[in-house]
């Protein structure tokens, strides 16, 4: 499933100003962003109320380079 283009600019921003990353482009339109430190309470609450206005998908996998946020 792809991200719709209009939501798009509103993900970017949201990851920027929740855990201060950049966003890449990732697969079939996707985005995704890697989070090297560990996500706080705060953080994870901002995530779940972005996710809550996006009808999109996401997922969440702890790697060895950090928490890797991607929308789909």
């Amino acid at each position: 499933m792809a991200v719709n283009k209009k939501y798009h600019k509103r993900i970017k921003e949201g990851l920027k100003d929740i855990f201060k990353t950049e966003t890449q482009k990732g697969n079939f339109d996707g985005l995704t962003t890697i989070v090297n430190e560990p996500l706080v309470k705060h953080q994870i609450i901002l995530l779940a109320k972005l996710c809550e206005e996006i009808p999109v998908s996401v997922t969440l996998k702890n790697t060895s380079h950090g928490v890797f946020i991607e929308f789909w």
